[in-house]
């Protein structure tokens, strides 16, 4: 694989991911779902890695027709791009696959209020990791920086672990209130990550 067509490869799996997460999005807003809970108070972790994941995104589009992005970011060439488009593969796989088995619980921030979720997912993959979309994001992060190594893709990865444990605190504290000992049962069987 040429690192043109690793290029393309990652821009045409950024550009489904997108889609699929909008159109999901547009879908469940349709059936009352309120989706968007950015605008919530203390979202602010949350907000600033939506617009960091929006920056890269566009990094990751633009990349592919203009390979020039590549030397004013200091990415270097893929050490390994097959290892890469494996494990972008497979993240994007977890990424749909967890987002689609929260159903109607599935949230972008913390709801402000306690009973705006009446579902606690434990199924699915979320059978095996209490963050399974979490998880994808990061295992993506890695398949970007296997892809485009350099200052950006790894400043990527680690201010997202950052910011998801971040996140992932916000949200089990609002689980354990929003669940008690439902929550608390499920955080004894499964892990945080993995």
């Amino acid at each position: 694989m040429t690192d043109n067509d690793l290029r393309w490869t990652v821009a045409a799996l950024v550009a489904a991911l997108v889609i699929f997460m909008g159109a999901r999005s547009a879908i469940l807003r349709r059936a009352g779902v309120p989706v968007n809970q950015l605008g919530a108070r203390g979202n602010w972790s949350q907000r600033i890695l939506v617009s960091l994941a929006a920056v890269l995104d566009i990094y990751l589009l633009a990349r592919a027709p203009l390979p020039i992005l590549d030397h004013w970011v200091g990415a270097s060439a893929s050490p390994a791009p097959m290892a890469a488009l494996v494990v972008l593969i497979v993240a994007s796989l977890i990424i749909i696959a967890a987002q689609g088995g929260m159903g109607k619980s599935w949230r972008v921030g913390v709801p402000p209020g306690a009973s705006d979720i009446d579902i606690l997912v434990t199924g699915g993959l979320n059978r095996l990791s209490r963050n399974p979309i979490y998880l994808g994001i990061m295992l993506f992060l890695i398949g970007v920086a296997l892809a485009a190594p350099g200052p950006l893709t790894f400043a990527a990865l680690v201010i997202s672990f950052v910011g998801l444990n971040a996140i992932i605190s916000r949200e089990e504290r609002y689980l354990k209130d929003r669940f008690g000992p439902d929550y608390d049962d499920y955080t004894r069987r499964v892990r945080r990550w993995i």
